[in-house]
């Protein structure tokens, strides 16, 4: 064999011995690859968010709820009397009683909220009442029995540069809106988070509540970014019912 030949051969063999390495290294390096452009695609929504346009008591949807009958009937007890697109009646508002806003009706008032998020989970701060709301990223279920709340249990997952956020096991002693629509402990509600612009935030929603409405139905909500001084502020539950007890309360100085 010349010397030429005994060289082909053995560039050949170092070929074939390498390739396999290479095949096996390429499918890691797409994965972490892949990885990486997943993470790097997760939107920013980070930021103070205020709540915008006309009419902070307008409905989420663009007409009326389809209401299953016994609950148009609460419905319409709730707002009688009061002028359209106003508020419901103030004796019957949960919130008059130090109950909480409950989902999603804390964010259709004109108080902002701050978004802030981890690799694991996003909160949503809000200066109404100073409560907070968790939103899980790892893929978790609501676990069985799980008690019912006001903000409900949220999962989420990125969907491009969207946020898309489930919600179940909401007390049904909140209202969805200021108008005074009801739900259950039923309710599903679907939220996606995406940003318009670096100012503008939209968050679009689905309720499903067969035991209050006929069908699911959708509604919107358009919030715009807090200037970079801007801050959340405390909120203190009934604070005004604390300003008319203070002297009740031992250690105050009047």
């Amino acid at each position: 064999m010349s010397i030429r030949s005994l060289c082909l051969l053995l560039a050949a063999m170092t070929l074939l011995m390498s390739t396999p390495v290479l095949v096996a290294q390429t499918p890691l390096r797409q994965a972490q690859g892949g990885e990486q452009s997943r993470t790097a695609a997760r939107p920013d929504l980070s930021g103070i968010w205020s709540r915008t346009g006309p009419g902070a008591h307008q409905p989420f949807g663009q007409g009326p709820p389809p209401l299953q009958p016994g609950a148009k009937a609460i419905y319409e007890e709730n707002e009688l009397g009061l002028p359209p697109a106003d508020r419901a009646r103030d004796e019957l508002d949960p919130v008059i009683y130090c109950m909480p806003h409950g989902v999603p009706r804390i964010m259709a008032g004109n108080q902002p909220f701050e978004i802030v998020q981890t690799p694991s989970q996003v909160y949503l701060l809000f200066e109404a009442h100073s409560v907070q709301r968790r939103i899980y990223l790892d893929g978790r279920k609501m676990p069985e029995n799980y008690p019912t709340s006001f903000m409900g249990f949220s999962t989420g997952k990125y969907d491009g540069d969207t946020l898309v956020v489930d919600t179940v096991g909401m007390r049904d002693e909140s209202w969805l809106d200021h108008l005074g629509h009801v739900h259950s402990e039923a309710m599903h509600i679907v939220e996606r988070f995406r940003r318009l612009d670096q100012d503008t935030l939209q968050i679009d929603l689905i309720f499903d509540d067969p035991r209050t409405y006929t069908k699911p139905w959708t509604g919107k909500k358009i919030f715009k970014r807090a200037p970079p001084d801007f801050d959340i502020l405390e909120d203190v539950l009934c604070e005004e019912w604390l300003e008319m007890g203070k002297h009740r309360v031992p250690g105050v100085i009047q």
